[in-house]
């Protein structure tokens, strides 16, 4: 075991895995109680809408953003999610979805960003790792966040959760922005092989515009659109349909979701440790098995959903002699375990795609901006189904909708994962010691040059630090 170094890859993973602990962690644990805790759905379908369509654009936007301005991006984007949840006290629909609205711009510095570190700082073979510790500890943020309206709502009659469970989740997430200035310039991280972690010099606007527009002609990227179109469509289901007010009480709707961001933290730690585990096999087999194994439970849990659903519709849970579900009927334990299943599954699909996307570069810039490409497209895609939710389409067939999207997007994924390499070369530019061209093999710098061609280094330009974990 080596000395704690707080420049390593990990390190600053767990700082970033800590800002949204506090921060997309209670959000999301806020939202997992169906409505944001109201005791209607409307309010926060409709700022849903609005933080999905403005997070779609910032997530595109927000890679140039980061490359030019670094990783102080972050901050701004951690305070975005206080003003989201303070919007809830004014009781003003209209003032819930403008800050929405202001969300998604943050959300979108703040996970462009996050994909970036957390894809391109590890090793190659510490990048499932690297997503176990970042998506646990985000999730433990969900989960904790979870407990807080479990305890304050456990003995309510109410369908609305309490004004100081909302003031809670303030103060954690004000904790969180001020954590961003924990996190180190990517030029000053490096790796345990002493291999840095970033080469490059300050980007610029015309450069980024140019890359972020071949993205849109990368091949492997246009073939993982559905996979990422389906990675936050379930959301707007399971939260507001299966989860929904109406359904179930209030207490079984908060057990429910402390139980579903907990199973995102197991499913986090189990497949991170499969996807880097070298038993398995090369890095191609772990990417062709990983995506069978997310296909097979998620079909699996939407078959079951079916099932679930045919018990009640829109319609019927407002019928005056409807009861609600509690977590003392019968049909409760089933339905719960399979909603905890939900949450195991959603890290397994979000760290396919993360750990995927990783194969493809082990370059900052690069990963930023696979990074905001996998995001706009997700939150593009969520803002659909989240005004399929608005519109109050019947729960069933927005169960259909997003299980037909994550088959046909897994079974896309299989052409990539198919030509997954055992180690990633690629060619890098604008590096800070003047040369216009180097090649990164398996992260580390073995030749740079000019457009014209390119020298073998007879020293690496990555630095001398003593070799050490973390």
């Amino acid at each position: 075991m080596g000395t704690f170094r707080y420049n390593s890859p990990m390190v600053q993973v767990f700082i970033v895995g800590m800002v949204c602990f506090c921060c997309p962690g209670m959000y999301n644990a806020l939202g997992g109680m169906g409505g944001g805790g109201q005791s209607s759905t409307e309010a926060a379908t409709n700022a849903a809408t609005a933080t999905a369509v403005t997070f779609t654009i910032f997530s595109l936007v927000g890679a140039p953003i980061y490359n030019i301005f670094g990783h102080r991006v972050i901050i701004p984007g951690a305070l975005a999610y206080v003003l989201y949840v303070g919007s809830f006290l004014s009781k003003s629909s209209a003032f819930t979805i403008a800050a929405g609205a202001i969300l998604g711009i943050g959300a979108g510095f703040l996970w462009t960003a996050q994909g970036g570190i957390m894809m391109s700082y590890p090793s190659e073979n510490d990048k499932g790792k690297a997503f176990s510790i970042f998506w646990m500890i985000f999730n433990l943020g969900a989960t904790i966040g979870a407990t807080v309206p479990l305890a304050n709502e456990w003995n309510s009659k109410g369908t609305a959760i309490k004004q100081s469970t909302y003031i809670a989740f303030m103060v954690i997430m004000s904790i969180g922005a001020l954590l961003t200035m924990g996190l180190l310039p990517s030029n000053k991280v490096v790796r345990a092989d002493g291999s840095k972690v970033s080469f490059h010099k300050i980007s610029n606007w015309k450069r980024e515009s140019l890359e972020v527009l071949k993205l849109f002609k990368d091949p492997r990227m246009l073939i993982l659109i559905p996979l990422f179109a389906g990675s936050n469509w379930f959301y707007t289901y399971q939260w507001n349909g299966i989860n929904a007010p109406g359904f179930m009480t209030l207490r079984a709707r908060s057990l429910n979701n402390l139980l579903y961001w907990l199973f995102q933290i197991i499913g986090a730690g189990l497949f991170g440790v499969f996807l880097d585990s070298t038993k398995i096999g090369t890095r191609k087999v772990r990417a062709i098995y990983g995506n069978l194994l997310t296909l097979v439970i998620i079909t699996a849990l939407w078959v079951a959903a079916i099932f679930i659903q045919k018990g009640y519709t829109r319609d019927s849970i407002l019928e005056p002699d409807y009861v609600q579900l509690d977590v003392t009927d019968p049909k409760y334990p089933g339905i719960v375990v399979v909603y905890a299943l939900f949450g195991l599954i959603d890290a397994m699909y979000q760290g396919y795609i993360y750990w995927l996307l990783g194969t493809m570069t082990n370059d900052v810039e690069r990963a930023t901006r696979y990074g905001g490409f996998y995001k706009t497209i997700q939150n593009g895609c969520n803002a659909v189904a989240s005004q399929l939710e608005a519109k109050k389409v019947a729960y069933m067939t927005q169960l259909i909708i997003v299980f037909a999207i994550n088959t046909v997007g897994l079974l896309l994924a299989f052409i990539v994962a198919k030509d997954v390499p055992d180690v990633t070369i690629e060619t890098i530019e604008n590096l800070e010691d003047g040369h216009a061209v180097g090649t990164l093999v398996g992260g580390q710098l073995e030749n740079v040059g000019d457009e014209n061609g390119s020298v073998h280094l007879s020293e690496r330009l990555s630095g001398k630090v003593e070799k050490s974990e973390v």
